[in-house]
C-alpha cells in the first residue's frame, strides 16, 4: 500500500526519486500514465493488470470502453527504477502535470501519484472543503 506525502525534485532529465518506502513495490516494474486530475499516477505492473481485468467488468458500453482504454493505456508509458531509485518522466507527462523542478509524491493506496506542488496544495485546500460524514468510511 502507498501512504504518505513527500516532496522530490526532477532534474533536467526528467528523473525522479521515489521514495524509498515505495521503491520495493516497484522493483519488478510500473505503469505511468496520465491522471484523471493533473497528476500522474504510478502502478506497480501486477496492480495496471489487476486494473484492466477490473475496466473489462466495469464498462459495458465498446465506445465508452476503447475511449477509456485509449487515454489511459495508450498514454501510458513502462518505468523501471534506475540504480538511484529514480524513474524518468517523459516530457509529455512532465507536461500534463506542469512538473517544474519539484513534484509532490502522494500515496494513494495501490498507486502513487505525482502532482506539482502548486496542484498538490490546490487539491488540498479543495478536499478540505469536502464533506464527508455521509460516506460509509471504515475509519
Amino acid at each position: 500500500m502507498f501512504l504518505g506525502e513527500y516532496q522530490h525534485s526532477v532534474d533536467s532529465k526528467g528523473r525522479l526519486a521515489v521514495p524509498a518506502r515505495f521503491r520495493s513495490k516497484i522493483e519488478r516494474g510500473a505503469v505511468l500514465t496520465r491522471g484523471v486530475d493533473p497528476c500522474l499516477y504510478v502502478y506497480p505492473l501486477e496492480a495496471w493488470e489487476e486494473k484492466a481485468r477490473e475496466l473489462s467488468a466495469t464498462i459495458t458500453d465498446p465506445r465508452l470502453l476503447r475511449l477509456v482504454e485509449r487515454r489511459f493505456f495508450g498514454l501510458a508509458h513502462e518505468v523501471e527504477l534506475d540504480a538511484q531509485g529514480r524513474i524518468v518522466l517523459p516530457t509529455k507527462f512532465r507536461q500534463y502535470a506542469s512538473l517544474n523542478g519539484e513534484a509532490m509524491v502522494i500515496g494513494a493506496r495501490d498507486r502513487f501519484e505525482i502532482w506539482s506542488v502548486a496542484g498538490w496544495e490546490a487539491c488540498v485546500n479543495e478536499m478540505q472543503d469536502e464533506d464527508l460524514s455521509r460516506l460509509p468510511l471504515p475509519f
